[in-house]
């Protein structure tokens, strides 16, 4: 009887544990916004930046490695206090890179190993940004920790329309536990044009899962009437460039982009030169960040720029319509 007694408490003390760490879990998977995209409207932005449109799109993307700056893993990066004041300082870079659009790649939500601050948040509130969107890549709880991150879009125009990019998924079984890399892409009102942005953030692990990825971009963006910008840390490199990879069937990410999306890149030196590269910031060695352009803009400068704020370097870029100049000209920029 003591036996039984003893094994069914320990079957109780197993439920409940079990219900501690799985009840939290269950419930952030099931309230996950990792599927939509949300957007935000700031009323008073903590920066006053000028909102009239210019003759040229100022854009930008920078992958801010979780605001834990050259560290290896997102859990190290300092404490609080240092961790606040890189983000101060990513800030300070946005408004002086001064930007019309930015996209942020591996921003947290509310995470746990970045104090549980919303970056996309904290950002566009010291950068000035009144616009922004935010999608949810990873997005679940285990017990006091939470892991939620993904992309994020600041504007100082309007933003409309926002959606998801819900792209290929390398573990079936992973994304329903704790989610994929995804996409998203909106309407950003610049005077009397409106651009697609599209902000991206492939898959570091295979060319295959990129490549496929890019193919459904593309499909999109040849159904999308407006302009679109595509931006972000494509882990991907087009042949010629050092660590470029294909897949088995020889396609490439970068490629697949330029020749199915009908979009445009910088074309670097060849070999590129190290302020060219975006891989990674403190011993760059590839360009894996970029952004892309339709057809009908063109790129009036494109530059990569030095900063160890994170493992990547930011890239901004200045973007007309496109006036009939030889293209391989007017993206021939040497850095």
């Amino acid at each position: 009887m003591k036996n039984v007694l003893k094994k069914r408490k320990l079957f109780l003390a197993v439920l409940l544990l079990l219900a501690i760490v799985l009840l939290p879990y269950l419930w952030s998977r099931i309230n996950s916004r990792a599927n939509r995209v949300l957007v935000f409207e700031m009323d008073e932005p903590g920066v006053a930046v000028a909102v009239e449109p210019s003759s040229k799109l100022r854009v930008a993307c920078y992958n801010i490695a979780h605001g834990r700056g050259l560290a290896e893993s997102n859990w190290e990066g300092g404490d609080a206090q240092t961790r606040m004041a890189r983000l101060d300082e990513i800030a300070d870079l946005l408004v002086e890179l001064d930007a019309d659009v930015v996209v942020l790649n591996e921003v947290d939500f509310y995470a746990s190993w970045s104090n549980r601050v919303n970056l996309a948040e904290y950002l566009a509130e010291k950068a000035g940004y009144r616009y922004r969107v935010e999608e949810r890549n990873l997005d679940f709880r285990v017990l006091l920790w939470t892991w939620r991150f993904g992309n994020a879009i600041l504007s100082r125009y309007p933003i409309s329309n926002p959606q998801v990019i819900d792209l290929p998924s390398y573990s079936k079984v992973e994304t329903l536990l704790a989610g994929k890399k995804r996409g998203a892409h909106c309407e950003v009102a610049f005077g009397a044009s409106i651009y697609r942005i599209v902000g991206l953030h492939l898959s570091h692990r295979s060319e295959e899962i990129r490549e496929r990825s890019a193919g459904q971009v593309s499909e999109l963006i040849a159904d999308l009437p407006q302009a679109c910008i595509v931006m972000g840390d494509m882990n991907s490199t087009p042949p010629g460039l050092p660590r470029s990879a294909t897949t088995s069937e020889g396609a490439n990410t970068i490629m697949t982009l330029t020749e199915n999306g009908h979009l445009t890149r910088n074309i670097p030196n060849n070999p590129p030169g190290e302020a060219e590269l975006t891989f990674r910031s403190d011993s760059p060695e590839m360009i894996i960040d970029w952004i892309l352009v339709s057809e009908s803009l063109e790129f009036q400068s494109y530059r990569v720029v030095d900063s160890l704020l994170s493992d990547h370097r930011p890239i901004l870029a200045e973007i007309v319509t496109f006036n009939g100049s030889e293209p391989e000209e007017l993206l021939k920029t040497g850095g």
